[in-house]
C-alpha cells in the first residue's frame, strides 16, 4: 500500500478534472481525496496498490495533457487509512468538507453518459443484470 500527494497547478477549474479523478479511483480501487488548494490548483491524495496507483497517474497524465499547467509534483506519504475516495470543497479556514450532492450528482452524470454511450437497450439490460436479486 503507497501513499501519494498530487499537486497540479495550471488552468484548472471548471474542466471536471476533480469529478473525473473520482470516476478512475473508484474504477481503480483507490481510496484519497482530490480538492483545489488555496494557490487555486488541485490537490490529490490518492492511496492504493502500486499498481493501480501508476495506472492512475499515468491516466491523470493523459487527462490533463493539452491543459496549460504550470506544475505537476506529486510525493509519496504515509497512507493514512482511506476508506472511500472523496471530493473535498475549497479549502477555507475551517479545513476541507465533503461535497456530497457534487459527488452525486457527478456519479448520475457518470451513469447518463454510459447510457448514451452503450445505447439505451444495452444499458437496461447492464442495469437488469446489476440489480439485486
Amino acid at each position: 500500500m503507497k501513499c501519494f500527494e498530487i499537486t497540479i497547478t495550471g488552468e484548472l477549474r471548471g474542466r471536471g478534472l476533480r469529478g473525473s479523478a473520482m470516476y478512475m479511483a473508484f474504477s481503480l480501487g483507490i481510496r484519497g481525496f482530490v480538492e483545489y488548494n488555496h494557490a487555486g490548483g488541485i490537490v490529490i491524495e490518492a492511496e492504493g496498490d502500486e499498481e493501480h496507483l501508476e495506472k492512475f497517474m499515468a491516466w491523470l497524465r493523459t487527462f490533463i495533457q493539452s491543459w496549460k499547467i504550470s506544475d505537476f509534483s506529486f510525493v509519496e506519504t504515509t497512507p493514512k487509512g482511506y476508506s472511500s475516495f472523496e471530493i473535498h470543497n475549497n479549502c477555507n479556514a475551517e479545513g476541507p468538507t465533503v461535497n456530497k450532492s457534487y459527488a452525486a450528482k457527478s456519479l448520475i452524470l457518470f451513469w447518463m453518459r454510459i447510457r448514451r454511450m452503450l445505447g439505451a437497450d444495452k444499458y437496461q439490460i447492464l442495469q437488469r443484470k446489476n440489480r439485486p436479486a
